[in-house]
């Protein structure tokens, strides 16, 4: 081997090396939100922390109305005006990528952010 393939050979586990820390380590928080979206613009993203506890709160859209509640690192919804309460069934979330959907009433809660283990779930 020659001292230029070696300095190639050098340069490539390097960046091959750096590429993983950053992979790995770059921009990963273990902070989780609660994103509410009205007529899918981002009506309010709110930090979602263990400790927090919100009064129940209401969303509105030009559909309707939806009191959400936020307590211990979840959110739910309380009461809505739709006819069949489906959101309002859904009970409590608190893991990533779940949501809570009000199709009536145009609104959409999601947990957004953190780590995630799996690639998709299914239900």
């Amino acid at each position: 081997m020659k001292t230029g393939d070696r300095i190639i050979l050098i340069l490539i586990l390097v960046s091959l090396l750096l590429g993983i820390a950053i992979n790995r380590y770059a921009g990963k928080t273990n902070e989780k939100y609660v994103e509410i979206l009205v007529d899918g613009k981002l009506y309010e993203k709110i930090p979602l922390y263990p400790e927090l506890r919100k009064t129940p709160f209401m969303v509105k859209s030009s559909e309707g109305y939806l009191y959400v509640e936020i307590s211990e690192g979840r959110v739910r919804v309380i009461d809505s005006t739709c006819t069949d309460k489906l959101c309002v069934k859904e009970g409590w979330i608190s893991h990533i990528g779940e949501s809570i959907v009000c199709l009536p009433n145009r609104i959409s809660i999601t947990i957004v952010g953190g780590d995630t283990y799996v690639d998709s779930v299914s239900y």
